[in-house]
């Protein structure tokens, strides 16, 4: 698949409103900007799911602007043609095909493997200095960071947008796990209909680029240290409500996202089983899978923590529960670091 190159665009070429700008783009596409500063690049990649627009609503802004960056920096625009499917920003990928950022680790065999592929050539091409990877959560979410490694130079990236920091060994694919030859994080802006997230994108967005050093100062961080996943198995049922479902194998409650970054205590309530119990859940962590129950378990078909959880990513989106995951949680408290 192509990544088409779009360079220097002024203001005026970028359509006033952010669905026509996604409607006028020719599908995949780098855009490069001319910095103060022509001897160094940031690389800003965000759409590699369809239905996360703050990270494009940034860009577009910023593009409407007329701004010039500190550097030399290049925005990646990955899954138009799922952004752009009716209705709009629905869709993380288009129907049948796979997940964009479990694409990034070889092999590149069909046309999402060979995007990733051309995104990691791109950036490597342009031999930036840092690469942030904006996100939406799928559900309501405060913002957060992902990186795979607990460093100054992440910490001082993560600063420019967020107060959380969750570093994780999980193996997915995606592009923050590349060996590129510079920092690489993932910014989760927020909810994909939270307001907030457009704000905690554009906001950190002018900070990466105006920042004439991007290394030059950490912030204290709240830390979550190497989180696990809660996956449903294929093939089996699940939906929300506020009652167990006798037509689904897992029912998780509807207002399962109030837990993003709250404790959830033992005990408490999570959903409802069906006869089948646990047999239709598994945790992952790094590159093996754990016992569902030494976390989870189910009373009078109930299910609960075992113990003190702390949640985030919770979504009450059934496909993208059943096609990625229910939601993340780590199981010991989240501790303030020293800067």
């Amino acid at each position: 698949m192509v990544l088409t190159v779009w360079e220097q665009p002024s203001a005026a070429a970028v359509a006033p409103r952010v669905s026509d700008f996604l409607c006028d783009l020719p599908g995949p596409v780098a855009i490069h900007l001319h910095g103060h500063d022509r001897s160094r690049c940031r690389v800003l990649v965000t759409l590699l799911h369809g239905n996360e627009p703050s990270g494009l609503e940034a860009v577009h802004q910023w593009l409407r602007s007329g701004k010039q960056p500190a550097v030399d920096t290049v925005f990646i625009i990955a899954s138009v043609a799922a952004a752009r499917t009716e209705p709009l920003f629905y869709f993380r990928q288009l129907p049948g095909k796979r997940d964009l950022n479990r694409c990034f680790s070889p092999p590149y065999t069909d046309n999402e493997g060979l995007l990733a592929q051309a995104i990691l050539q791109h950036i490597d091409q342009c031999q930036p200095e840092a690469v942030i990877d904006i996100h939406n959560t799928s559900g309501s979410s405060h913002g957060f960071a992902v990186a795979t490694s607990d460093t100054p130079a992440a910490r001082c990236l993560v600063g420019l947008f967020v107060d959380y920091l969750i570093i994780t060994d999980l193996q997915l694919g995606s592009l923050m796990e590349q060996p590129l030859a510079c920092p690489v994080v993932t910014i989760e802006a927020g909810g994909a209909l939270d307001d907030a997230a457009d704000f905690v994108a554009s906001a950190g967005l002018g900070r990466y680029l105006m920042a004439p050093h991007v290394f030059a100062e950490e912030r204290p961080l709240t830390l979550f240290q190497h989180p696990y996943r809660l996956e449903l198995l294929q093939h089996s049922r699940i939906d929300y409500a506020d009652h167990g479902l006798r037509d689904r194998d897992v029912t998780i409650r509807k207002d399962i996202e109030r837990y993003n970054f709250a404790a959830l205590e033992a005990g408490a309530a999570l959903g409802w089983l069906g006869e089948e119990g646990l047999t239709h859940l598994q945790v992952v962590a790094g590159d093996c899978s754990h016992p569902v129950e030494e976390f989870f378990q189910v009373r009078d078909g109930i299910l609960s923590a075992r113990s003190r959880l702390h949640l985030f990513m919770a979504t009450t989106r059934a496909d993208i529960a059943a096609s990625d995951c229910l939601f993340y949680f780590v199981t010991e408290p989240v501790p303030v670091s020293e800067s």
